[in-house]
């Protein structure tokens, strides 16, 4: 059993390795995008359990949407995983929707993570880098909050910052 362990452990290793290469690599290969407040939202394709998926499904109905690109290997990520849920879980019945975007991340573990973390909203990953070609990811997690209408409101966004920024376009409706 322990050697089934370690075995599990380095393999883990050898993928968070790859994938951090992967997302150096992918981005400084890619154009360079700079996405600022004020400026339309990329579109980008996912999956999620055999189902397809665009950033766009989610623009235009009304909501605001925090964006979170991230990665079940990514330590930073999931910390900031329990601020993304409770900002959810405040707004959600008041005009936001959150969407996790899981880059350079293996399916499998993204869906292991999702269940770990007890994540309560859409997440999906990215395919063929389109996420991080989109937005030129150089390092995540990144976290962005998007109008109804598809402007990108804020960037970047930490800790307490995602509540207060979404409760300040949101409000106490």
């Amino acid at each position: 059993m322990k050697h089934r362990v370690s075995v599990i452990s380095a393999f883990r290793a050898v993928v968070l390795s790859l994938a951090l290469i992967t997302l150096s690599v992918s981005s400084r290969a890619a154009n360079p995008v700079t996405i600022e407040e004020g400026s339309v939202f990329a579109d980008f394709d996912g999956t999620w359990e055999g189902k397809d998926y665009k950033l766009s499904n989610f623009i235009g109905k009304g909501k605001y949407v925090l964006v979170d690109f991230w990665a079940s290997w990514c330590g930073p990520c999931r910390e900031e995983i329990p601020n993304i849920i409770r900002t959810y879980n405040t707004y959600k019945n008041k005009g936001l929707e959150v969407v996790g975007v899981a880059v350079s991340d293996v399916p499998l573990a993204t869906a292991e993570a999702v269940k770990d973390l007890k994540i309560n909203y859409t997440v999906f990953n990215e395919v063929d880098k389109s996420a991080i070609n989109a937005y030129g990811l150089t390092s995540i997690p990144y976290i962005i909050l998007i109008s109804p209408d598809g402007k990108i409101l804020a960037t970047d966004l930490r800790g307490p910052e995602i509540e207060e920024t979404v409760k300040s376009f949101l409000g106490e409706k």
